[in-house]
This record gives C-alpha cells, structure tokens and sequence, in this order.
C-alpha cells in the first residue's frame, strides 16, 4: 500500500506539471516528440525498453521533477545514532525535514536553475546525465518508496502521451512558463490550468 500510494501521488502531480510544460513549450514538445517517432515509431506505445534510445525524453522528465520540485520538504528523517554535521550536533531520534529545494534550486550546481532546459541533462555525446545533486526522491538509503514506480510510470505515460497527442494553451489564450504558481501541500503542485490535446494523425 505505501508503495503504490507513494507513487501514484508523486506521479499524477508530475505530470501535471509535464504537462503544462509541454504545452509552453512547443519546441520542447517537438523535440521529443520527433525522438520517439524516430525510435519506437507511432505503431506501438513506448515501452521501458525504448528508455535507453528515448534520451531527451526522459531528460525532460528529469528537468520536470528538478523544476516542480514536488516535494519541497521531505519526509522527516531521523538518526538512529547521535551525529555530528558540519560542526552541527544532532541527537539520536531528532526529527528533521530535509530542504531538498535548496539542491535542485542551487545556482552553484545547475548554473542556470530558474530555466527549464532538459539539455542540462544530455552530454555533448547525447548521453543521461545523472548528477549526484538530482536527488528530487531525496538520497541514500531512505529515500521515496516509490521512486522506482513512479519514474517508470512517468516515462511511460508521458511518453505515450506525447506519441498521441499535442498538447497547446487554450484558443486566444497564452500560458506563460513564468506564471505557473505552485501550491504548497502533500506535494507542491501547480495551480488549475487548462491545456488543450489535440490527437495526432497516427495509426495506434
């Protein structure tokens, strides 16, 4: 039950942030819609193994959970042992909330982080990155439950998603990256948008 609460949760608050994302950015949405029409095609839905050869597409769901940030404060941990931190004393059985913003926001790691780039993700060699600062299920022995779930279910349906349909702002309306809002709670989400999804011309 923890298991697939925890990741249903983290799941369908991500992709809601993925798709407003898709929807402000076209040229992102193209890209990895291209990728996906040169890899896997439009015949089947993707699959987990199609994650290897879909690079940009899951470095977009990389840079969707570095910039959602869905959860701000993790879980509380606790020592099971007194420790000592950067000179900082912490007492067996001390409660703490992780700031797990405070890495995937740090300029000194990401440069640039207040940008959406999923490029941050990709080497000059068009291969994953994986800094050791990603750490939006937070890091170590203790982190999410339903990490594991959540970012296959994230794959493949965002991918899926993207194989299908574009995703565009409302008629006569503009969605600006900038504006979204999110909301402080179990998880951060955005504030209610509205999207339109327009089915592609494929055969499955």
């Amino acid at each position: 039950m923890d298991l697939f609460v925890a990741a249903i949760e983290t799941t369908s608050t991500t992709v809601t942030w993925a798709s407003f994302y898709l929807a402000t950015r076209p040229d992102i949405q193209s890209r990895i819609f291209e990728e996906i029409k040169a890899n896997v095609g439009t015949d089947r839905f993707p699959s987990m193994q199609d994650k290897q050869s879909l690079v940009y597409t899951e470095a977009f769901i990389m840079e969707v959970l570095r910039m959602s940030n869905i959860f701000i404060l993790v879980a509380p941990h606790a020592p099971v042992t007194d420790v000592c931190i950067r000179g900082y004393h912490i007492p067996k059985g001390m409660q703490m909330f992780p700031d797990v913003n405070s890495v995937l926001s740090d300029p000194a790691v990401w440069g640039d982080p207040e940008n959406f780039r999923p490029e941050r993700f990709v080497s000059e060699r068009g291969i994953l990155l994986k800094p050791d600062e990603f750490i939006p299920f937070f890091t170590g022995r203790r982190n999410c439950l339903g990490e594991s779930l959540a970012r296959m279910e994230l794959f493949l349906f965002i991918s899926a998603l993207v194989q299908k349909f574009e995703l565009m702002p409302p008629k006569g309306e503009v969605l600006d990256i900038k504006d979204i809002v999110g909301i402080f709670g179990v998880t951060h989400t955005p504030k209610p948008f509205n999207i339109r999804a327009i089915l592609r011309h494929t055969k499955a």
